[in-house]
């Protein structure tokens, strides 16, 4: 039950949010020729969404931010 209640705030948060804005055509889903905007956390955020807080990385248009 937590998997799919994981994925549906997974889903809302990025393409469905996307498709509100108008812009799913560049966002909110990993494709061919849309804009490299990813966040990378340190375990499987389908089982436990807190892990969403554990940013490890974060690439902003196709590009690894460096920690500060």
């Amino acid at each position: 039950v937590a998997y799919w209640r994981n994925l549906a705030i997974i889903h809302a948060g990025t393409l469905l949010n996307a498709e509100f804005l108008g812009i799913a055509d560049r966002l909110g889903s990993i494709e061919a020729g849309k804009l490299a905007d990813l966040v990378l956390v340190k375990g499987d955020p389908l089982t436990d969404i807190q892990l969403m807080k554990q940013v490890e990385r974060v690439m902003l248009a196709g590009r690894w931010l460096e920690d500060k």
